[in-house]
């Protein structure tokens, strides 16, 4: 649980990070975005888009009930890692609209975005982030290949434009707060963000796996 909050708590900064940055082009936002992902893997903290690889466990089960029981734990545990990724960016969420942060611009965008496309967007934003932590897990695991291994595919993804659910945990929230959005917008585009993540994340595994 606590590894969980402080995943949605870095990548909520991550992205407050990304946000300040936003007048140096979408690249310098990717780099600054960076840090959020940086930080889950130097802290062990449990990120639910980076746990989506588990469904190779799933793949690799052998037999119907082995598959399902694998299954089971895998949903259960991306269920708990989503809700306290979520309480992790509402703290941050509240404090960033306490310190007055405005991400209208960027709620606006998602909100007016079509499902399909924020769905595609998504999927293809979780093959990148599970690049980084597959690429993080083979490596020997320090600072430096977290940096490494995170800097490149965070910066494709925010500068492409892909849409991470934990990251969206934080703008739409704050958005919300600000008035710039409404309930349902958000739950919409939480929603459909954590659907692409998954499909991309699952590809990832079965394209990736030996």
């Amino acid at each position: 649980m606590r590894k969980s909050v402080l995943a949605g708590v870095l990548i909520a900064i991550g992205a407050l990070f990304s946000l300040s940055a936003r007048e140096y082009g979408p690249v310098v936002q990717g780099l600054c975005f960076s840090v959020g992902l940086f930080g889950v893997m130097c802290s062990g903290s449990s990120l639910f888009t980076g746990n989506v690889l588990g469904s190779a466990d799933v793949m690799n089960a052998r037999g119907r009930d082995a598959k399902l029981y694998e299954l089971r734990i895998l949903c259960t545990r991306l269920a708990k890692t989503w809700l306290f990724n979520l309480v992790g960016s509402l703290v941050v969420a509240a404090c960033a609209y306490a310190m007055g942060f405005d991400p209208a611009s960027a709620v606006a965008a998602k909100s007016a975005m079509p499902w399909t496309e924020m769905v595609v967007r998504s999927a293809l934003c979780n093959v990148l982030v599970c690049l980084a932590v597959w690429t993080f897990r083979r490596s020997d695991r320090s600072p430096i290949d977290a940096l490494a291994s995170c800097v490149l595919p965070v910066a494709c993804f925010v500068a492409c434009g892909f849409e991470h659910c934990v990251a969206d945990m934080l703008y739409m929230p704050l958005g919300l707060m600000q008035g710039a959005t409404n309930v349902l917008d958000c739950m919409r585009v939480i929603g459909l963000a954590t659907v692409g993540n998954v499909a991309g994340g699952v590809a990832f595994t079965w394209l990736a796996k030996r």
